[in-house]
C-alpha cells in the first residue's frame, strides 16, 4: 500500500484497486487538498431544495418568466381585438345592418386611432408591432373594397370595365400593407420586431406546395354545383374575368399572408409558443372574415377560414418562409372565386 503527503498534514492511504488506480486517486486527493477559494460558497440556485411534490425552484421562476411575457400580449391583443369589434357591431345594433359601413371605415379608423395612440404613448410601446398589424388588415381592406368604386368616380366613362378595378385595388391593397410591413420593421423596438419570413424556402417547400395547390384545385371541382346555386362552371366569364381576377387574388393573398402570417404571427411569436401564437393569429383571421362576411351567403364559410388560417399558419412555421403560404393562399382565392362565389352570389 502506498501514500501520499498532502499539503495538510495528514497522510492519506490509498488503495490499489482495479476501478480506482493509484495515479487517478493521487490526482483527486490532490485537488481535494487544494485550500478553497475566500468569501462565502455560491450555490448553484437550481440545486435548491424544493418540498416533495412541487416543481424546482428553478422551473418555477422560467414558468413565471413565461407568463409575465405571454400575459402582457394576450391582453393587448383582446383589448384591440374588442376595440375593433365594438367599432364593427356598436353600429349595427341602431342602423341597417347590411348598409351602414360597407366599406369598414369605422373598422379603419379605430384601428389607427389605436396605433397613433401606440405610437405616441410610452407605455403602449411593446404593443406596436400587433397594433400595426391589426391596423394594416383593416385599413387595406377598406381601400380593396371601396377601391372600384373610387376608381369609377375620379376617372368617369374612362375607368377601366368589368372586373379590371378589383385588380387595381387590389395592387394598392400590396403596396399599401408593403408600407405597413416597412413600419412594422422600423417603428417598433428591435425586440418587438416582427420576423415577416421574406426568405425563399427549400426545394421540398416547393414539392409541397405544388402538391398543396393540386388538392385544392380538386377539392373546388369536386364541390357539387348544385350546393352552390348553380349548374355548373360559366366557361366564358371565366375567359372573360379570369386574366384579371386571377392576379388580383394572388395580390389579395400576398396582402393577407403579410398581414397574418407575416405581421401578427411573426408579432406574437416574440412572446408566445409557435403553437398558441398560430392558434390566435388563426382567430384573428376567421374573425376578420366575419367581418367582412357577416351579412352575406358566405357567412356560413367563416369557421373554414379559422381552420385555413391555422393550417396556412402552420405551413408558414415548418418552411420558415410566406411564399408557400402565399402561394397556396392566392390558389385557394382563385378556386373560391371561379367556383363557389359565383354560386353563392347568383352570378
Amino acid at each position: 500500500m502506498s501514500t501520499l503527503s498532502a499539503s495538510r498534514s495528514t497522510t492519506l492511504p490509498l488503495p490499489s484497486s482495479p476501478h480506482c488506480p493509484p495515479t487517478r486517486m493521487v490526482t483527486l486527493i490532490a485537488a481535494a487538498s487544494l485550500p478553497e477559494p475566500a468569501g462565502p460558497r455560491r450555490t448553484a440556485p437550481h440545486r435548491r431544495a424544493s418540498p416533495r411534490g412541487t416543481r424546482p425552484l428553478y422551473i418555477e421562476g422560467m414558468v413565471d418568466a413565461g407568463r409575465a411575457l405571454w400575459r402582457p400580449t394576450a391582453l393587448q391583443l383582446g383589448v384591440a381585438t374588442l376595440g375593433l369589434g365594438a367599432a364593427l357591431l356598436v353600429p349595427i345594433a341602431f342602423s341597417d345592418p347590411n348598409g351602414v359601413d360597407p366599406y369598414l371605415v369605422r373598422l379603419s379608423g379605430t384601428s389607427l386611432l389605436m396605433l397613433g395612440a401606440g405610437l405616441a404613448l410610452a407605455g403602449l410601446a411593446r404593443a406596436r408591432a400587433m397594433l400595426i398589424a391589426l391596423a394594416s388588415v383593416a385599413t387595406t381592406y377598406t381601400l380593396l373594397s371601396a377601391g372600384p368604386r373610387v376608381i369609377q368616380g375620379v376617372f368617369g366613362g374612362a375607368a377601366p370595365s368589368g372586373v379590371a378595378p378589383i385588380f387595381w385595388a387590389s395592387l394598392a391593397q400590396a403596396l399599401l400593407t408593403i408600407a405597413f410591413a416597412v413600419a412594422a420593421r422600423r417603428l417598433p423596438a428591435v425586440a418587438d420586431r416582427p420576423r415577416l419570413r421574406l426568405a425563399l424556402p427549400s426545394a421540398r417547400a416547393w414539392l409541397l406546395t405544388a402538391a398543396g395547390i393540386g388538392i385544392l384545385v380538386l377539392v373546388g371541382l369536386a364541390i357539387p354545383a348544385t350546393l352552390l346555386g348553380r349548374e355548373g362552371l360559366a366557361p366564358v366569364a371565366l375567359a372573360r374575368d379570369l386574366p384579371w381576377l386571377a392576379p388580383a387574388c394572388a395580390l389579395q393573398a400576398f396582402a393577407q399572408e403579410a398581414q397574418f402570417r407575416g405581421m401578427l404571427l411573426g408579432t406574437l411569436e416574440r412572446t408566445l409558443s409557435p403553437g398558441w401564437a398560430n392558434l390566435a393569429q388563426a382567430a384573428v383571421f376567421g374573425l376578420a372574415h366575419l367581418a367582412i362576411a357577416y351579412g352575406g351567403p358566405e357567412a356560413p364559410f367563416v369557421p373554414v377560414t379559422f381552420v385555413f388560417g391555422l393550417a396556412i399558419g402552420w405551413v408558414a412555421q415548418r418552411t420558415g418562409s410566406l411564399w408557400p403560404a402565399t402561394i397556396l393562399h392566392a390558389a385557394a382565392d382563385i378556386a373560391l372565386t371561379s367556383t363557389v362565389l359565383p354560386g353563392l352570389y347568383g352570378l
